[in-house]
This record gives structure tokens, sequence and C-alpha cells, in this order.
């Protein structure tokens, strides 16, 4: 924001059909020192100057003139949005009382008789022209607030979903949920520990970040909510509302999705990493933590069970609990893999599949399509 003023750098427009009037308007500002001045014969050609110099900083208006007189002139500028913060200072002989509550209430910040005194008339410019150059500060700081509030706003949309964001923005301070039921879904590279300690580190976050990037358009266009990245983990939510529609067909089309961009990325960058995906389906609590760093996070033995499939998954492939595959297995093709000992849960009937596994469903694609179209 500039806040240098050079009073005598301010551009300022004559207006006066009298030759003389304008020729002495003109010299008393000269020879105070100001040197960016414009003048108009009318008020026609001083509508002409202010489209074509819309950077005027003040305005002498006459009032009677030919073809156009002052008021009509006045009113052209303060109805235009472009020029209706330009100051006008009315100079007229015509010294009646109405006259003068006329231009004040038509947007005229002063008004000055005929013939004019040279310092009134200095200081009224003086005054205007300080006046006019706090009025463009505030208006530039302002805009500045505006712009970073907006920018904070973006922010927060882009770390916490938008009910939640708009949850914050409406004042409430403690945001706690618990949600019925919501599919989590859990990412891991695997030996991408091992690759770390093989490759520059700037290539190995280029990798990770181009993955990551991938995966949250992928979670975008199937309105889910990521919730972290934990090294090289990757945890995403479907069913925080209001997106709580067909949340475990979304979240599979997320896992394989997933898997065949990993495929197509180890093919582009010579790379073998491998992947396991593993879901659980069940209720959750929701909320978010911190009060100058907002972090948006779930709890629960959803969260804990949908880790403990991904652990226990075979490279390549989605696992998915008995719970999730309820909501999901007549869309797609799967492998049943039994009982499972899952840690803390004991045994659990446990599905794998793959894009290969999964296969076409028309169903399945219309559900989605129905889905999303809903946002």
């Amino acid at each position: 924001m500039n806040t240098e003023f050079d009073i005598y750098s301010k551009q300022i427009l004559i207006v006066d059909d009298i030759e003389d009037n304008r020729d002495l308007i003109l010299m008393l500002l000269e020879d105070e020192g100001y040197d960016n001045l414009l003048t108009a014969e009318d008020g026609t050609q001083a509508l002409e100057v202010i489209k074509e110099n819309p950077e005027i900083d003040l305005v002498l208006l006459d009032i009677f003139m030919p073809n156009m007189n002052g008021y009509e002139v006045l009113d052209t500028i303060k109805s235009n949005p472009k020029y209706a913060d330009v100051p006008v200072i009315m100079i007229s002989a015509h010294d009646k009382l109405e006259s003068v509550i006329r231009c004040i209430e038509s947007g005229a910040l002063d008004y000055i008789t005929k013939p004019v005194e040279e310092t009134f008339l200095l200081a009224r410019v003086q005054s205007t022209l300080e006046r006019k150059f706090l009025q463009d500060q505030q208006k530039a700081l302002y805009a500045q607030i505006e712009d970073e509030k907006a920018k904070s706003e973006r922010l927060l949309y882009q770390v916490l979903p938008e009910s939640v964001a708009t949850r914050l923005r409406n004042g409430e301070t403690r945001i706690a949920d618990a949600i019925d039921e919501v599919t989590v879904v859990f990412c891991d590279l695997v030996g991408f520990t091992a690759l770390a300690s093989t490759i520059d580190p700037s290539r190995l976050v280029t990798i990770l970040n181009e993955i990551f990037n991938h995966f949250d358009q992928i979670a975008t266009d199937y309105r889910l909510e990521k919730i972290k990245t934990i090294g090289d983990a990757y945890m995403v939510v479907g069913g925080i509302p209001p997106n709580g529609e067909h949340h475990s067909l979304r979240c599979m089309e997320f896992a394989l999705q997933a898997l065949d961009y990993l495929q197509t990325f180890n093919l582009e960058h010579a790379l073998k990493l491998h992947i396991r995906v593993g879901l659980h389906t069940g209720p959750a609590v929701a909320g978010v933590i911190g009060s100058t760093r907002f972090t948006y996070d779930l709890w629960g033995d959803t969260v804990n069970t949908a880790s403990r499939m991904e652990e226990m998954c075979e490279p390549d492939m989605i696992q998915l609990s008995h719970a999730t595959y309820e909501h999901v297995k007549e869309y797609y093709g799967f492998q049943p893999r039994g009982e499972v000992a899952v840690k803390g849960k004991g045994p659990m009937h446990a599905y794998l599949t793959s894009p290969r596994l999964a296969g076409q469903n028309v169903s399945r694609e219309a559900i989605l399509n129905q889905s999303l179209a809903l946002r």
C-alpha cells in the first residue's frame, strides 16, 4: 500500500466555459506548485476527460455552461460507480442557498462562489486532496484486510470439511460430533521407508507429494474428507455430513482409483511402489482440535479397525471388514479371506479386492453418478 503523498502531483480537472475563468484558476494552482492540471470547456468535454483519465483526484466544476450544466455533470459523475468517489468542488457566481444545497445533496464536497478568492480556493483544494488521500488509503487498507480475510477463509475450507469450516466462521468454538456411520480408508505405501534411504530427499518428497496430491483430487471427486497423512500413510473418510449418502461406495471407488493411479505412477517414474488399503464402516467421533492451527480428526473403534485392515492387507490389494462388505458386496467382486486375528478385536471376517477383481457394475456406476450429482 502506497503511503507517500505528494499533493502537488495530484490530478485536478478545471471545468468552466469561460476561458478567463479557467485561466485564472489554472494560474493560481500552477503558482502554488500544482503540475498535473487538466481543463474542459463544457460539461460534455469534462465527462470525456474524466473517462480518459480515471485517476483524477479532484474536479473544480462550474454550474452554468452550455450543452450540459454543472448540475448534470455532477449527477453523472456521482451515479457512475467508477467515478463516484472523485471529489467535486462547485465554483459558481450563483450564490443562492438553494443552489448550494442542491449541489451538496447531489454529492459535491464543497461550494465556492465567484469571484474566486485565492487563499480560500487553495485552502479548499488542499484540504479536499488530503481528505481524498486519506480515504484512498482507508479503501486500500480495507481491501487488503478483505483480501487477507478471503485467503484465511480459503485456507480454512481447504483444511476442514465445508460444513465444519462454516460452523467455525459462524462462531462455534468447540466442534465435536458423534456420527452414526462413516467409512474410514487407510492407504499405506509399502516399502517407502526403505526407498527413503536410497534416493535424494528432494526427490523423495516430490514423489510423495505427487502421489498424495493425486489422492487429494480423487477424494475431492468423490466428496470424501482427507483427514491427514502420517509419514507415507494417507487417511480419508466418507460420511461426514452433509455428504453422508453412499459413503462406502464412494470410499471403495477412492481405493480402486488409488491402486490404479499408483500402477500408472510406477510406469511413468520407473518405480516399484506398492500400496495396502484398508476400509471399515461404523460410528465415530469427529471434531476440531487446536485454537491457532485447526486440525479436523476422527476417533473411535472404527478408525482403529480400518487401520488394522490396512496393516493386515496384502500389497496392491484392498481389505474390507465385514461391516463395509455388507454395504458394497452387490457392486464389486471380492475374494473372501475368512477370519483374521485383529489386534484388540479378535477374529474378524475380512474380504480382499483389487481393480481386477472388482470388475464393472452398471448399477454401482448409476448410484455413484446420482450421489455425486447432489453436490
